[in-house]
């Protein structure tokens, strides 16, 4: 009997990598992704010999259609992938009048038209076979917009939207929405963004969780009906709370102040 499959965009290290060892040493197959230049740190040998596991690795670039095209048509010919997790996301620390506009939209290429184009792919098979889990990392950024740096919560505020309407429409076919919104995970992304948080210090309203955390959170709130948007952490979703009960004019007032920091 062929196993199920687990399909995790940007899985080679971080959250993503989390997604995966939590899937495969659930019983699942994988077909993983990550960028071409991106360090592998995910241990794929050890996962396949300990749970004799098929794991796929792809390194892509989402930003090219190229890439993003045969991931495309691969997603949607393969009716064993019972679930998606759109993972692969960056910041690129860039402020947005000093970037490229080739640049600003590559990112909504890999945020928006990535997992829109992965769901599209996946669903047909998801609704014929009555199950199905899907994925899409969004951040807590998208309800608290910074300065600079504009195409990141704006990219991010789009998957919200979206998984919850997808929700709406198809919960009553066996298939389960989750857009997980983390604030500040121990992985690679701030620098690789050229931020520097090297010390992970909780300081504040900012408090550090582990992948493995943020995973363990997702796949629990997996198990409830009509929980599609997932906010890890205590103090996340007090920052969250805050940032929709304060009046907009007071947010940008103190959200500002960080154009000189």
């Amino acid at each position: 009997m062929e196993k199920k499959i687990a399909f995790i965009s940007g899985a080679t290290s971080g959250i993503g990598a989390a997604f995966a060892k939590h899937f495969v040493s659930s019983g699942y197959d994988l077909i993983i992704t990550g960028h071409p230049d991106d360090p592998v740190d995910l241990l794929l040998n050890e996962l396949i010999e300990k749970y004799s596991a098929e794991i796929q690795l792809i390194l892509a670039d989402l930003s090219n259609e190229r890439d993003l095209a045969a991931l495309d048509e691969l997603i949607k010919n393969d009716d064993r992938i019972e679930v998606l997790v759109n993972n692969a996301g960056y910041l690129d620390g860039i402020p947005f009048l000093n970037n490229k506009s080739e640049k600003l939209v590559q990112m909504i290429k890999v945020h928006i038209e990535t997992p829109v184009r992965f769901v599209h792919a996946v669903l047909p098979n998801m609704i014929k076979n009555g199950k199905g889990i899907i994925i899409n990392l969004s951040s807590l950024a998208a309800y608290t917009p910074f300065p600079q740096y504009a195409m990141y919560p704006s990219t991010k505020m789009f998957n919200i939207g979206f998984t919850e309407s997808l929700h709406i429409t198809l919960r009553d076919k066996g298939i389960k929405f989750q857009v997980l919104c983390p604030g500040f995970v121990r992985t690679n992304f701030h620098k690789r963004a050229g931020i520097s948080l090297s010390d992970y210090k909780n300081k504040g309203l900012i408090r550090w969780l582990t992948p493995e955390k943020v995973v363990e959170i997702s796949i629990h709130n997996l198990k409830k009906k009509n929980k599609v948007i997932v906010i890890p952490g205590n103090i996340n979703k007090i920052v969250r709370l805050i940032s929709l009960l304060i009046p907009r004019w007071l947010y940008y007032n103190l959200a500002s102040r960080f154009l000189n920091e």
